[in-house]
């Protein structure tokens, strides 16, 4: 038997906010929601968003500084970029190296970071084959 990872938990400052992003902007599911606390999926994995509830704590490093990111995969890059960019969360690198700025004049190439209202880098992508190790069922042509 292997070990499996089922579930993240973030804690942020804005649950709101932070629930506007991860569902409307990147698609995850809502599959329950408590006081202060909203769980989220994919299908596979639980993903716990809570409302900080304690004294004021360091804002989160982002950028290209990041001590925590998360990659996630959508169905189609072009939609997930515009409503980032419509629901106000900036993109801010183009690939997911932070090799190139994103310029906003033009479509994603083939992925792109994004913070969440925390500060959390995001790496965007619609590829199957993104992360080594992780096995996807291919997307529906």
């Amino acid at each position: 038997m292997s070990t499996t990872l089922v579930h993240v938990g973030v804690r942020t400052t804005n649950l709101e906010k932070s629930i506007r992003f991860w569902r409307d902007a990147l698609g995850l599911n809502v599959c329950s929601k408590m006081d202060g606390c909203y769980d989220l999926t994919d299908g596979y994995h639980n993903f716990r968003v809570f409302e900080h509830r304690g004294p004021d704590r360091p804002k989160h490093v982002g950028g290209m500084l990041d001590y925590l990111h998360i990659g996630v995969r959508v169905p189609d890059l072009q939609q997930a970029a515009k409503r980032c960019e419509e629901l106000g969360f900036k993109i801010i690198w183009e690939g997911l190296d932070g090799s190139q700025r994103y310029d906003g004049q033009k479509s994603v190439a083939k992925e792109f970071k994004v913070e969440d209202p925390d500060g959390i880098v995001v790496d965007v992508t619609e590829r199957d084959n993104q992360w080594p190790g992780v096995q996807l069922v291919p997307k529906e042509s």
